[in-house]
């Protein structure tokens, strides 16, 4: 055999060798190929009459003159309480909702009349 032939096989089998282990790999795909899956959708105004009827609910809370605005899931909330308890239970109250990501609270305390931030 000539020495032609013996390297034209020996190319043969390491093209082979090579796209065999290519095989194996075809299933992986690069994450920045693949679409991330897509998690729950919720709708701006969905939270907003969840946040509206939470409040309304709670006596200590209802009568509260509360601005309150969302968008994509994050809440800002102007408004004047009485006293640091009210704001602290509305801004729990926004949290439970599902579909909040973000709370900018802007309601000011009757009793401090300072801007309080969470």
């Amino acid at each position: 055999m000539g020495m032609r032939i013996k390297l034209w096989i020996l190319m043969g089998i390491l093209f082979s060798m090579l796209t065999m282990t290519g095989c194996g790999n075809s299933e992986r795909v690069h994450e920045s190929w693949v679409t991330p899956p897509e998690g729950p959708h919720y709708d701006d105004n969905a939270i907003l009459n969840t946040i509206n009827s939470r409040l309304a609910a709670n006596s200590d809370l209802k009568n509260l003159v509360l601005n309150i605005d969302v968008k994509n899931g994050e809440v800002s909330i102007k408004g004047l309480a009485d006293n640091q308890t009210q704001i602290d239970q509305v801004i729990m109250q926004v949290w439970l909702v599902e579909g909040v990501t973000k709370v900018d609270n802007q309601i000011r305390a009757k009793d401090s009349q300072s801007t309080v931030s969470q």
